[in-house]
């Protein structure tokens, strides 16, 4: 890879990862007599200090040169002088780049490229220009590229130069400020600052930068940013005194309109914070016509809302008015005002000059005022428009998209905090009609969450379990749960944690007194933002059910008890039977014999009959079972 560069006529330096000389071109080594096997490996510090530095005459690019190899930085065609061990001084373009492609990677390359003919008759060619064209239309074809070009001065502050395009801005001849100077022929809102802060630069040479505020021959402003400097000769004595005039006016007014965008966008925050914090809606109208009215510059601001029945606006809010009217003040509807308009076109109305305008006509609120121009947005409603909100001036006003779009967003907050406050309030009857519900309810309802308990607890629970609701509060449900119900309870929670109802739940609590109350639930989970987290419950008792059906059961087991002792006791009656028969059959007293059968043939008669009733028995057991009646 070095051997091609030495085919080069530019003179090369190849500096290594520790920048350190990992070698040296051959035409490098010609025009500097440096050889490159005495300072191969040599830290670049030494080798710019002990070979290099004496080439490069001081200034001239010299410290350029050397900061890049140094420090490796990234230098492109940047110009030297260089004068050789022969003594000739030559012109070098001078280039430091980084290398990239493996295995040269994190290696510098430095080119020193011969350009002294060229630059030589650049020189030559530019000093033929100036005193062909002569220095002043030089000045004034670079200066006119910047706007209100370019000024040079003498060193005492004498005019020499000034761009047409400044003297045209202020209105006078060059003429006229050699006479008593341009600064001081310039109308200036500061004179007295400005011209001593140009003073106190030309005493101590240093750089002149200042903002200037300049009426135009139209009577608008515009702003000059005057910035320049002292040229010094090789001896370090001012000579001249050079700079610009740029206008500045565009950025100004942009950053002017950024920094008012900025403070709106803010304001808007902090009306969203208050009408999130719950702020009375009163409260919160005020602060935004305060807000809107400051940040628009203008004096008036105002809310109204529209009453559809009267077709016509009540005044709720106002920042300018008569505070006597707000809240009193009613303004027409339709096309006999500017709200009423704003309602008609479904959009945003801008009016520049109420005076003149013939959509609407102004209504008395806004002409008692002399308002002149202004802007109305429509405050949004859930199911049609709650009203408008308004912003007003006394002197002509055009106002901007952006504009609209600010007090569209405070509209926007306001339409929110409103339609928030109308379902609080619709919430709010609805739990209290709830409430009256549960008050009244023969079932215990309750809500309860999993990190503060009860939060809620009808009366019915101090029927059912004994307790008050007030001792309850903060509670948990599963505190007053008797342990044979734990595992029903467990797998209900696991279906309300995924949203599921429970229904017919039957759990047994402990009483205040001591006994246990069976209580059937119905519960649903109460969701925030898609996560569970508590349990709204509808119990009723079904204490007196639960024991009469123990009392059913029991009943049953006895007359299950009753048909088998019925079977048995047949059968063991029928075999004595059986036997005392025999027995009578084999006593020669014909008459006795009689009578021992007709004894018997009726106890098997009344056998025969609780046969038959067993078989009843069964079958009534049978018919409750099938219709769930035990």
């Amino acid at each position: 890879m070095y051997r091609c560069f030495d085919k080069l006529d530019d003179a090369v330096i190849i500096l290594d990862r520790d920048n350190t000389v990992a070698r040296l071109n051959r035409s490098f080594q010609e025009i500097f007599g440096i050889d490159d096997e005495t300072v191969r490996s040599m830290e670049t510090e030494e080798f710019t200090t002990s070979h290099l530095a004496r080439f490069l005459p001081k200034g001239e690019g010299a410290d350029r040169v050397i900061e890049a190899l140094r420090y490796r930085q990234e230098v492109s065609h940047a110009a030297c002088r260089i004068e050789t061990p022969d003594g000739e001084v030559r012109w070098f373009s001078f280039s430091c780049r980084m290398m990239t492609e493996e295995p040269y990677t994190g290696m510098a390359l430095v080119r020193l490229r011969d350009i002294t003919s060229g630059y030589s008759e650049a020189a030559w060619n530019a000093s033929e220009v100036e005193a062909e064209v002569g220095a002043e239309t030089i000045f004034a074809g670079i200066g006119e590229l910047v706007p209100y070009g370019i000024w040079i001065c003498d060193p005492d502050g004498t005019v020499l130069y000034i761009s047409p395009s400044f003297l045209d801005l202020i209105g006078t001849t060059l003429e006229e400020c050699r006479q008593s100077g341009w600064l001081g022929r310039t109308p200036l809102g500061d004179p007295a600052g400005v011209l001593a802060d140009w003073g106190r630069c030309l005493d101590a040479g240093c750089r002149w930068d200042r903002e200037l505020r300049v009426p135009g021959p139209g009577g608008e402003y515009r702003t000059i940013l005057s910035r320049g400097g002292p040229i010094r000769d090789e001896d370090g004595r001012i000579i001249l005194w050079a700079g610009i005039n740029l206008d500045i006016t565009a950025r100004r007014e942009a950053e002017q309109i950024t920094a008012v965008r900025a403070a709106q966008q803010a304001v808007i925050a902090d009306l969203g914070r208050l009408a999130l914090a719950g702020t009375d809606l009163s409260e919160l109208m005020n602060a935004l016509v305060r807000a809107v009215a400051g940040h628009l510059g203008v004096k008036y601001a105002k809310v109204l809302r529209y009453l559809p029945d009267e077709d016509a606006f009540l005044l709720e809010a106002a920042v300018g008015f008569n505070e006597t009217r707000v809240g009193k003040e009613k303004v027409e509807g339709g096309t006999d005002s500017q709200a009423g308009y704003t309602l008609l076109s479904h959009e945003p109305v801008i009016v520049e000059d109420l005076r003149t305008e013939t959509r609407f006509t102004g209504p008395a609120l806004l002409r008692d005022e002399g308002i002149v121009s202004g802007i109305s947005v429509i405050i949004q409603g859930k199911r049609a428009p709650y009203g408008v909100l308004g912003a007003h001036t006394r002197t002509h006003r055009r106002f901007t998209q952006d504009d609209i779009n600010f007090i569209q967003a405070a509209a926007n907050i306001l339409a929110q905090a409103i339609e928030r406050r109308a379902t609080e309030e619709a919430l709010l009857a609805s739990e209290e009609k709830f409430r009256a519900i549960a008050q009244r309810s023969f079932d215990m309802i309750y809500t309860c969450y999993h990190d503060s308990g009860i939060a809620y607890m009808s009366p019915a629970v101090t029927r059912m379990l004994g307790y008050t609701p007030e001792e309850l509060i903060g509670r948990k449900c599963r505190d007053y749960l008797s342990p044979v119900s734990l595992p029903a309870w467990e797998e209900a929670e696991k279906k309300l944690a995924r949203g599921e109802p429970v229904e017919g739940l039957e759990v047994e609590f402990h009483r205040k007194d001591g006994f246990v109350a069976f209580v059937e639930l119905n519960e649903s989970a109460i969701l925030e933002h898609g996560k569970v987290v508590g349990v709204q419950a509808v119990g009723r008792d079904i204490t007196e059910r639960k024991q009469n059906e123990q009392l059913r059961r029991q009943a049953f087991s006895q007359i299950e008890r009753n048909i088998e002792q019925f079977a048995v006791l047949g059968d063991h009656i029928r075999q004595p039977l059986q036997v005392t028969l025999g027995r009578a059959e084999l006593i020669d007293d014909t008459e006795t014999a009689a009578v021992i059968r007709e004894q018997v043939e009726r106890i098997n008669d009344y056998i025969r009959q609780l046969d038959r009733g067993w078989v009843e028995s069964r079958k009534v057991r049978e018919f409750l079972r099938r219709h769930d009646l035990e």
